[in-house]
């Protein structure tokens, strides 16, 4: 399904899109504001094969609606980064959501969040999961500001209590943030809307 944004569009990714979407994570000039050394030597760059392992096949067909799946953000037909969703708990009406722009001339014009609040509203409202959850390094401060502006907010969990409930992160300092959708979050965006494809 192709989600409508206010300024960007969702497309399902396919399996061609993933090794583009690789290199917008790995090889960028906002890599270094995300992974790999000076920064971030705690999370280093993945491999080709790593990346395959945590991005399976079903991220880009069918197979993952409902319980995994990339996009591609698109901002007037130019494709400008990627989201996607996973860890699907619907007993406890949770995702995890991960979200990268592919260059640093897209960055700070609204599309992340856009993009967020976009997908977040259409997985309420097509699969009812109600709370998401996103876990940047706390380092990453343009990323977690962006967070807030699509109503993310902290869970003040301890290092260990964030261990238990949703594993380790990626960063030493990894936080989580929280989104947790209503009835009227829910019903009321006709803003933004899915349609099949």
């Amino acid at each position: 399904m192709v989600i409508k944004g206010l300024i960007i569009t969702l497309r399902p990714a396919i399996i061609s899109d993933r090794e583009k979407i690789f290199k917008w994570l790995t090889q960028s000039d906002v890599t270094s504001s995300m992974m790999g050394p000076p920064n971030y030597s705690d999370h280093p760059i993945p491999t080709w094969e790593e990346f395959k392992n945590d991005y399976r096949e079903t991220f880009f067909n069918d197979s993952g609606n409902g319980k995994g799946r990339n996009f591609i953000i698109l901002a007037d037909e130019t494709e400008v980064g990627t989201i996607g969703y996973d860890g699907v708990d619907r007993r406890k009406s949770i995702a995890e959501l991960d979200i990268w722009i592919k260059e640093n001339q897209y960055c700070g014009r609204g599309y992340g969040t856009d993009a967020l609040n976009a997908l977040t509203t259409c997985l309420f409202k097509e699969y009812g999961i109600a709370n998401f959850i996103i876990r940047p390094s706390v380092r990453n401060k343009r990323a977690v500001r962006a967070y807030f502006k699509a109503g993310f907010t902290i869970m003040h969990l301890s290092r260990e209590e964030q261990i238990k409930q949703f594993g380790r992160g990626d960063y030493t300092d990894t936080v989580t943030l929280i989104k947790r959708m209503n009835t009227e979050q829910g019903a009321a965006p006709d803003r933004y809307s899915a349609r099949a494809s």
